[in-house]
Formats: structure tokens, sequence, C-alpha cells
């Protein structure tokens, strides 16, 4: 809605939908063309066309939107007027509505709408509240420190399988309480493997039937879920004839009960929360330090300046979660890396009724777009954005708090122009416990090492349902003395 501000309530009415800019031909060419390279081409549709653009009309009406009141209206405001998903239209004009990770990930909470989603919402609430989360912060700080001590002086590493598999460790023990082993490692690393890839193909007619054939890819992307499958439920079946009385956040699932109908998870329901736990959370996090590292490896000043709020603040000791308040410096390094890369580049919710869409009425169905690469990198908020400058989150403001990410946006910029989490009632339920993770690994790691890129290799974001760096990241670890 536009609103003058000379005379109140003055109204302008929405424009219609045929008239929302976009490129020539935006049928299933168009899908196909913006896969090769979605990065790149979301940010050129926005700089051409404004901040809501047409991008196909067929299988998918989809939408790019990247004005911050047209996401808050998706994300807090006007939410029950979105749905997740993209709504595919099929023969006769019927809409399907695809997840992309739903069949990996079954019916969590990344993946489920409406009742189901408020329901499971409400039960596990309770499992991420920050003292729960502060209890894990020992973890944290002691599985990054193990993973630095490791690293040999000079040592050539892939830093984004170092991460992963620091992460899968952490949640591993904080969120399930199992050693992890190699056997869990290949599980976890082969699924992400075979599925990832193929989750934003699902929008696409025929990928259905296709998955259903005896094809090569499809039965590895099978038995990799079948693996995984029999790995979760395993670990259900041998907590539940323990009686569950863990404080790790399996036990709690199968223990916890909906305050309102006394009701528990089914092991279906536990399943799908545990999976949707085990592979977001450690993917998200994975990738944000691998990004993190990244930046740091090529800003030598940004890294003196991490290291010495680390030697000051922390005197030599391991980072603990009550060093976070001032470790600002860090927790700001961390914030504009899920800046510059953010771990989930895009997000979509279609519309499930009509709905008025950045000065344009959208018919229920469209499928819209939110790309925090492409808002995250609007000049209009952030200048010179494609500059790695952690000192722009520590300015002082005048603006509200940002109560998401405990930072403070500068004046004019609007909440949604940085969202790495989404936001309103289907953000993320995982922010705190992943800042609390990333900020207390990087202080862990950094304290003990400088990690240097490798000289003459480009290092390529790969935008699956993550931002993930296309072929690892070769750094070469170095070892440090405090200042």
């Amino acid at each position: 809605m536009t609103v003058s501000t000379e005379h109140p309530a003055v109204r302008v009415a929405p424009r219609p939908a045929a008239e929302v800019p976009g490129p020539a031909g935006n049928g299933l060419a168009a899908l196909r063309r913006m896969r090769s390279d979605p990065l790149t081409r979301f940010l050129d549709l926005r700089r051409a066309y404004g901040p809501v653009v047409h991008l196909a009309a067929w299988p998918v009406s989809a939408y790019l939107v990247s004005d911050p009141e047209a996401i808050a209206d998706a994300l807090v405001g006007g939410h029950r007027a979105y749905a997740k998903g993209a709504a595919r239209r099929g023969r006769g004009g019927r809409l399907t509505v695809v997840q992309p990770l739903s069949l990996l990930l079954g019916r969590g909470l990344l993946t489920s709408s409406g009742q189901t989603h408020r329901t499971n919402r409400r039960l596990m609430q309770p499992l991420f509240h920050r003292q729960r989360i502060a209890g894990y912060g020992a973890a944290f700080a002691a599985i990054a420190d193990s993973t630095a001590r490791r690293w040999r002086d000079g040592q050539r590493l892939d830093v984004h399988a170092e991460m992963s598999e620091m992460t899968l460790e952490i949640v591993a023990r904080t969120l399930f309480d199992v050693p992890l082993d190699d056997a869990l490692i290949e599980v976890v690393r082969t699924a992400l493997h075979e599925n990832m890839p193929a989750a934003g193909r699902r929008v696409l007619p025929g990928f259905t039937a296709a998955e259903r054939l005896p094809l090569p890819a499809s039965r590895r992307r099978r038995a990799s879920r079948d693996a995984l499958d029999r790995m979760v439920y395993g670990l259900i079946a041998r907590r539940r004839a323990a009686g569950a009385t863990g404080d790790d956040l399996l036990s709690l699932l199968l223990f916890t009960q909906d305050a309102e109908t006394g009701a528990r998870m089914d092991d279906t329901q536990v399943r799908d929360e545990a999976l949707t736990l085990l592979l977001a959370g450690h993917e998200t996090t994975a990738n944000a330090l691998s990004w993190t590292f990244h930046l740091l490896g090529a800003d030598p000043q940004a890294e003196r300046a991490l290291q010495a709020e680390l030697d000051t603040v922390l005197g030599g000791r391991p980072p603990t979660i009550d060093d976070l308040p001032r470790l600002e410096y860090t927790q700001a390094v961390l914030q504009e890396a899920m800046r510059l890369y953010p771990p989930v580049w895009a997000m979509g919710r279609h519309l499930t009724e009509d709905r008025e869409v950045g000065g344009h009425l959208l018919p229920a169905g469209s499928t819209l777009l939110f790309s925090q690469w492409v808002v995250h990198r609007d000049e209009r908020w952030w200048p010179d954005p494609d500059r790695f400058d952690p000192t722009r989150w520590l300015r002082p403001c005048a603006a509200t708090t940002d109560t998401d990410t405990d930072t403070e946006a500068v004046p004019e910029r609007p909440r949604f122009a940085y969202f790495p989490f989404g936001g309103g009632p289907r953000q993320c339920i995982g922010n705190t416990f992943a800042l609390a993770e990333g900020a207390l690994a990087l202080a862990a790691i950094a304290r003990h090492r400088s990690l240097r890129p490798v000289p003459g290799l480009d290092v390529v974001p790969h935008p699956l349902v993550t931002l993930r760096p296309r072929d690892g990241l070769p750094m070469t670890a170095h070892s440090r003395r405090p200042s």
C-alpha cells in the first residue's frame, strides 16, 4: 500500500499482475536459465526491473520480491496469506504445492504448514530456550577448540569439509547425545550430496514421476534416504527403550507433550523433526563459518581486529557463553559474513489468496521468491554492498533493535533488509542456537589459527538449497600467538 505523505490515508490502487515487469520469455526455459546462475541472474533482474520482477509464468507463476516491506508482510504482518513451497500449475490449471526438501525431511518444521507446523513449533519452542542453549556453550567451544588443535601448521585443508564435520559433531553431541563416528558422517554426507542438488528441480514437470524410475541417480537418492531413516529410527528406538530420560533434544522430543492437548509426537514426527535439526542445523552453520573464514582470509586487517579482541577478552583461555556480550567484533564478523554469503540464499512462499505485493495485486497461487543474496546487497541499505566490513554492525544508530540477531539496524534500514534466519512465526527456531554456536566456534578457532587462501584458486558459491563453496574451500592453516 502506498500512502501520501501530505494527505492521511490516501491509498493508491495496486497495479495488476500483468504490469509486473520482467524479461521476455518467462516459461520453462526461463526457469532453466535462472538455474544456471541464479545469484548473478537475480541481482541483474533486480537492478533492471525493480523490487518485484516476473520470473516465470509456467509451470510456476513466479516473482522475485526484493522490497523489505513486502517481505515483512509475507513473513510477519500478512503471513497467513502466504504458505511454504512453490505452487506448480498442472493440467487443467490445478495447483500442486511443491516442498523442495520434503523428500528428505518429511514434514518437519522446515517443510510443514498450517496446523501441523503450529502444533510442532509449540512443542519444540521450549527446547530452544536461551537458558537451555547456554548449557550447550561449553560443547560448542570445546569441539571447535579440538578441531583447531588437530590442524598442523602449514596444513592445507578443505575448510568447508572441516566445518561440516565439526558442526555435525556439535549437533550429534548436543541434540542427540551420540558420539560422532565414521558411519554417521558418511550417512549424513551421502544424503546431503545426493539429495540437495535435486531439491530445486522438484518444481519442474516430470520430476516426481522420474524419481520413481529405476534410474541410477534416483536409486542413489532413495538409498541415501533409506540409510538416513535407518540411522534415525534406530536412535529413536534405543532412546525409547532407555526411557528417554536424557537432556538431549532427541530425548526431549520423545518426552515433550502439547500443553493444550497432552499429545506427544509419534516416531514419524520425531524422525522428521530430528532430521530437520540434524541436516538443516549443521549444514547452515557449516556454510556460515566456511564463508566467514574465506572472507577473513582475504582481509588481514579484519582478521587482526578479530584476534585482538579475542586476546583482550579471552586472555588465552577458551571462550564461554558468558563472553559473548564482550565479543562484539567477533559477532559482527559472523553477521557480516552471513550478509554477504547467507547460508540460505533464497526462500519461497506461495499466495493462498489474492494479495497486494510491492504495489501489484498478485493472484492466489503465485510463487514468491525472497532472496537474501539480493536484498543483502541492496546499496540503499548497505553502502558499498560487496565490501566485507564488520564495523558496519558496530556503528551507533537510532533505529529499532533487531531482537532476532541482537544487533541494531542503521538509521532508515528496514527490518527485513537483513533476514538470514527468515522472520515471523516461521523464523528459524534454531537461530539463537546457531548464532551462539557460530560465534563461539569462530572465537575458539581464530584464537589458535589463521586460515589463508590457496593462491590462484577461485572460490565460487554454489546455490543449492543452501549456499556452499562449489568445490570446497581450500585454505592453509597457520599457528598464531596472542599479541
